[in-house]
């Protein structure tokens, strides 16, 4: 399941540039619970928030995720 997952990032959510650097693509620019105005944690929260690319809370677990499968 993880290789499956693996490859799926790689194939979809990552982009190699030019100069061989790699993004991440996609990434939930923000995110959290409560608050002004209430974030309620909802499907529909999660995907109107602003996307961007190499967000460190994605980008960090993507990276831990490579160390694990040693990629």
């Amino acid at each position: 399941m993880a290789e499956k997952a693996y490859e799926g990032l790689m194939n979809r959510l990552i982009t190699e540039h030019e100069d061989s650097t790699l993004s991440l693509t996609q990434c939930c620019s923000v995110g959290g619970l409560g608050g002004n105005p209430y974030r309620d944690g909802s499907f529909e929260y999660y995907i109107s928030e602003k996307i961007r690319d190499n967000e460190a809370k994605a980008t960090g677990p993507f990276i831990m995720g490579c160390l694990e499968l040693n990629k």
